[in-house]
């Protein structure tokens, strides 16, 4: 039989398999609240905005075809006017 240490104040009880997936659904619920509310979330969604954003906008001139429409241009224009934006370190990109 396997043991556990159990604080004082703290008591075992056997919970039921619905009980036991609520509380798991308790603890996700409260991570993903604790996240959320970090520094890290907003860190996130920069850098998912930085990925999906060019391949959102590929994807819309090539449905849109417009011939004289260049995106690689368009990003490097758009990047310029970010003031003390230094994307030097990526290095350079080729398709």
């Amino acid at each position: 039989m396997p043991y556990a240490l159990v604080p004082d104040g703290y008591k075992l009880e056997k919970v039921t398999k619905a009980q036991q997936e609520a509380v798991e659904r308790f603890a996700s619920t409260n991570a993903t609240t604790a996240f959320l509310s970090g520094p890290a979330s907003g860190e996130l969604v920069k850098a998912v905005a930085i990925v999906v954003t060019p391949i959102v906008l590929a994807a819309l001139a090539k449905q849109i075809d417009l011939p004289d429409f260049n995106i690689t241009e368009f990003l490097d224009k758009q990047l310029e006017k970010i003031p003390g934006l230094d994307l030097s370190a990526l290095g350079e990109f080729s398709p």
